[in-house]
């Protein structure tokens, strides 16, 4: 339901009042896809917009901590300009701020293009870049469109009752699946009443979230809309930002829980079938027994009719001085001599007396471990906070892995660079962090660049979304990054080879930052580092 026309609607009418009149202290973004509105206000007044068009949203907060680097200024036309009224469009998810100045800042949902934009006098720009025909139908549609300040009233016509559910759809597009959805379930109405009862309980009821532990799963709705809880847990609020913050909150809680948890849990298997392949190995040692006396035997037998044995025999048929009247056959080792033959079985009485004792010795100990493990397992699957997880993974010795050390430990071993304000590129420091780069951190479909016929870095274009053409613009400023970061660097023009990453090849015995390519295009370009490359300085 965060993506709900009606609950960005609810959203809107409870927080415009608290920003009506505020003046804008500075506008910035120091994380992927956020962006960060900065109140002048003695109450430390921010508004957060998320872009990413899985999780869009935007709320209040009033705290918020800004990075002393990584963190850069945007929309500067804004500071000091002060909101007039928050609206949002009467038939789409469009948020729209006005500005005493008569700038407006939209935040719009839409897919891909989900972003925030600004619309000044002189301008139209975005949070995130896109192409600029993309931009100007974008602006062209935002400005036309209508737009409230209060909660939209569903206007239906008489001949909408008759109408079928994919037809209502057409007509309303704004309304969403899931207020369909809820109103099928509300029970023997007609479709048309079920969608208004949905609306006015998203209207006047008290949001809530829903956690679903054991599925990791989490869902924002409100108070009577028909959701099958089961063994969930549910949190009631009286506001809708509040509600949202919460669900935000849990949403990476969860998502934490879930990567550690499965961690913990690989572990302890690949610990259980290793403990439990040593149990079964320690448990046949002690089913056969302790073989000394029987060794011992063999060899004194050996020893008394040492004579009687010549190397190259497999075996020997000689009197059991333990039975008499009685032979037995000893095997023997045909490469050994007789000394040795006899030796070898007095050997073995040593190492059967020493492996049995041992085995007894370490099939408790080996019991007690694998039952430590399986109660750890145990502990691990129920457990529902990530001071748990930590607490069990500290037990085991386990080191977790967060995503703040991944990312430190990639930014001291590549250079980094953000290209458009979009796409990452990761730039190898020597030969060893070329291989490392190459072999170990870039994917299948990540794009691998290298200037051609002299020494240089690998580079790497990171491709997050392999459906998404990557524009001809960008995959210039990449090749010009890799010409740069070569022995080619002071030259006018550069070739620089590049191609998917799933087609460089290291074969046996190529030095260190050496590679092979199966397939390759060229591209010729000016070594430099080009507008629209920002250097990420670690």
């Amino acid at each position: 339901m965060l993506k709900n026309y009606f609950f960005l609607n609810r959203h809107v009418v409870e927080l415009r009042e608290a920003f009506i009149d505020k003046k804008i202290k500075s506008i910035f973004t120091q994380e992927k896809e956020k962006l960060v509105v900065e109140f002048e206000d003695e109450a430390h007044l921010f508004l957060e917009f998320c872009v990413n068009h899985s999780l869009p949203y935007f709320l209040m907060r009033d705290f918020y901590i800004r990075a002393k680097k990584n963190s850069l200024e945007l929309f500067e036309p804004l500071k000091g300009k002060i909101i007039n009224d928050i609206f949002i469009a009467s038939n789409d998810r469009i948020i729209a701020l006005y500005f005493n100045d008569a700038s407006i800042l939209f935040f719009a949902i839409r897919g891909k293009f989900t972003n925030v934009y600004l619309k000044t006098t002189n301008d139209f720009s975005s949070f995130k870049k896109i192409e600029s025909e993309d931009l100007t139908n974008i602006e062209n549609e935002l400005i036309n469109k209508k737009y409230i300040n209060e909660f939209h009233s569903l206007d239906f016509d008489d001949d909408d009752y008759s109408l079928d559910i994919d037809s209502l759809k057409i007509k309303y597009p704004f309304i969403g699946k899931d207020i369909f959805q809820y109103a099928k379930a509300i029970g023997p109405k007609s479709l048309i009443d079920g969608i208004r009862e949905v609306v006015e309980i998203i209207k006047n009821n008290n949001p809530i979230v829903i956690l679903d532990f054991n599925n990791y799963d989490i869902k924002i709705s409100f108070k009577y809309i028909p959701i099958i809880e089961s063994e969930n847990k549910v949190y009631e609020f009286d506001y809708l930002n509040d509600a949202l913050l919460f669900y935000i909150k849990e949403i990476h809680h969860l998502a934490s829980i879930k990567e550690k948890k499965e961690l913990i849990l690989k572990y302890i298997e690949r610990e259980l079938k290793r403990i439990s392949n040593k149990q079964n190995n320690l448990l046949t040692i002690i089913e056969r027994g302790n073989k000394e006396e029987e060794y011992n035997r063999l060899g004194n037998i050996l020893l008394i009719n040492i004579n009687k044995i010549h190397s190259g025999m497999n075996s020997i048929i000689l009197d059991d001085i333990y039975e008499s009247d009685k032979t037995i056959e000893i095997k023997l080792d045909p490469k050994l001599t007789p000394k040795e033959n006899v030796n070898r079985y007095f050997e073995k009485a040593k190492e059967s007396k020493t492996q049995y004792h041992k085995a007894i010795e370490l099939i408790e100990i080996v019991s007690r471990e694998k039952d430590r493990l399986i109660e750890f397992k145990n502990r691990t699957s129920n457990s529902s906070t990530v001071k748990e997880l930590e607490q069990i993974a500290k037990g085991l010795k386990i080191k977790m892995k967060t995503e703040k050390n991944i990312q430190e430990s990639i930014s001291e071993k590549f250079k980094q660079y953000l290209v458009d304000g979009k796409y990452k590129v990761y730039v190898g420091k020597d030969s060893k962090s070329n291989d490392m780069l190459t072999l170990k951190f870039a994917k299948q479909n990540d794009l691998w660049f290298h200037a051609r016929a002299v020494p240089g870095s690998h580079v790497v274009l990171r491709i997050e979304n392999t459906k998404e053409p990557i524009p001809k613009s960008v995959l210039k400023k990449v090749a010009s990054l890799a010409a740069y970061h070569s022995k080619a660097k002071t030259a006018g023009l550069v070739p620089v080879s590049y191609t998917l990453k799933k087609f460089v090849v290291k074969r046996k015995g190529m030095e260190p930052g050496k590679v092979a390519l199966l397939k390759e295009d060229t591209i010729l370009v000016t070594p430099e580092i080009p507008d629209g490359a920002e250097y990420i300085d670690n």
